[in-house]
């Protein structure tokens, strides 16, 4: 079995309008701090470049509020993967190979209605392509090498039907100055910016547990039950899933208290697109050893939680974060700040004298085998006890399923 990186790498490079504001990233496939793409199928480096700038590293934290320019080769645009992206944030660039069909038009008409923006990037106007410019927003035009001449004629014939024009691939100062004097509105290339690859550390993930979650998300009746207990089973599924229903674009702002709630944000769709995504990218290492752990914490702070008359689905989850610093070797603290997770969940992981917290630290203490700290929780030795046994049997039931 290939292990894929540990790392999660993706590329950014502007967009900037006449006044040199930016007004969008472009994202570009990387797979180390190298500045350039290397890649054999497209399918998994769109797949790859997707997962990893809006759930490993998050938009908000990779480009702040603009929007992002995303190439999509043809099995994108026709269907046969979706696109968990949120339409009002994503242009969707269409390369110069895709070939113009019906089926490629209609695809872009419901991507248009979804909400998307379309560019057509290295784009050359013809009788061929002409149908594609009526459902753009806007049109790439590659200067590089190009001589003014022919940039002169290709923005003439451009010019006035309908689509912002942009130049890219811009690399002196005399072309910029050239171009903006002929008209382009949005301009691209090394010469305003080279592309800045922003580096995390991603999310492990086993795709035979994956397959298991996609069956029972697609079945003719949805068990919400099963699907949580199989999501919470795949701990880095359930981060994930956690880290995007709590992102700007999709919370409005509301914390997420727990996996199922998560899911039920998303929805059928947008969590069958994340694990499509993550399986296309190429992910399948396995984490038995903490994914147990995990699942061992989560329950147990369940069921004291229940004890306690707290809410045992956000004590649940905070159980299931609170080995993210393990996973990911990174401080917990500096993870949590980028999960927007209800108070309780945040109260409990941050540690304290909170009721929450003080549950959590029981866990802990009791994964640990330190039972000096555990006798003197607020639980009996007995609740300790029956709450640690009954997390081991549910964990290794759930394990054994994968």
């Amino acid at each position: 079995m290939t292990t894929a990186p540990p790392n999660a790498f993706v590329g950014r490079q502007a967009i900037f309008d006449r006044r040199l504001v930016v007004i969008g990233y472009e994202l570009l496939f990387r797979n180390s701090m190298e500045n350039r793409a290397k890649f054999d199928n497209p399918n998994q480096a769109t797949a790859t470049t997707m997962l990893n700038a809006f759930v490993e590293l998050g938009l908000d934290t990779l480009v702040g509020k603009v929007p992002v320019w995303v190439n999509l080769p043809a099995d994108f645009l026709l269907g046969r993967y979706q696109i968990p992206l949120p339409p009002e944030r994503t242009v969707i660039e269409v390369l110069e190979d895709v070939p113009v069909t019906p089926a490629l038009l209609a695809a872009l008409e419901g991507f248009r209605a979804e909400g998307f923006k379309i560019a057509l990037d290295d784009f050359i106007l013809t009788d061929e392509t002409r149908p594609m410019v009526a459902l753009a927003n806007y049109i790439k035009v590659d200067v590089l090498g190009i001589a003014k001449d022919e940039i002169r004629r290709q923005y003439d014939a451009l010019h006035g039907l309908g689509p912002t024009l942009l130049a890219e691939k811009i690399s002196t100062h005399d072309e910029h100055i050239f171009l903006r004097d002929l008209g382009f509105a949005l301009y691209q290339g090394h010469f305003l910016e080279l592309p800045i690859i922003a580096k995390t550390t991603r999310m492990p993930h086993d795709r035979v547990a994956l397959v298991k979650i996609l069956n029972a998300l697609y079945k003719d009746r949805l068990d919400l039950g099963e699907l949580e207990n199989l999501v919470a089973s795949e701990v880095g599924l359930a981060v994930r899933l956690i880290k995007l229903a709590s992102s700007a674009a999709m919370s409005l702002g509301q914390p997420i208290a727990s996996v199922r709630q998560a899911v039920l944000r998303l929805g059928v769709q947008q969590v069958g697109a994340l694990i499509m995504l993550i399986m296309v990218a190429g992910f399948d290492d396995k984490p038995i050893d903490l994914a147990r752990q995990a699942l061992v914490r989560a329950r147990m702070a369940q069921e004291l939680a229940k004890h306690a008359k707290l809410p045992s689905d956000q004590l649940f989850t905070a159980g299931l974060l609170s080995l993210l610093d393990a996973m990911l070797d990174r401080p917990l603290r500096d993870v949590m700040a980028e999960l927007s997770v209800a108070p309780m969940v945040k109260q409990a992981l941050d540690g304290g004298t909170s009721p929450a917290a003080k549950i959590l630290d029981t866990v802990r203490h009791q994964n640990r085998g330190d039972l000096a700290h555990v006798l003197g929780s607020h639980f009996t030795s007995h609740q300790v006890f029956v709450a640690w046994f009954d997390a081991i049997r549910w964990a290794d039931e759930i394990i054994a399923k994968f």
